[in-house]
């Protein structure tokens, strides 16, 4: 069971979790585990709170996550 999920974050509320929030979206890693969790930040309804999507840390990712926040500078500095 993930880390992430509603029953998990019941019985374990102590867990090591990070959350990094994005705009309206909040990351939730377990740095732990290796694992992350997408969530939709601005979520009225508990039920609309739990994650979008999971999945494990991979290789690779920060640099792709570099590559999206350098684009993002760009639109905002409407280049």
């Amino acid at each position: 069971m993930s880390i992430h999920s509603v029953k998990s974050k019941r019985r374990h509320p102590d867990a090591p979790r990070e959350t990094h929030v994005v705009g309206h979206c909040t990351f939730e890693i377990s740095a732990d585990q290796g694992t992350f969790a997408l969530i939709a930040g601005d979520a009225l309804m508990a039920k609309d709170r739990r994650p979008l999507f999971t999945g494990h840390i991979e290789p690779g990712m920060a640099t792709q996550l570099r590559k999206l926040a350098h684009r993002l500078d760009d639109i905002e500095a409407g280049r």
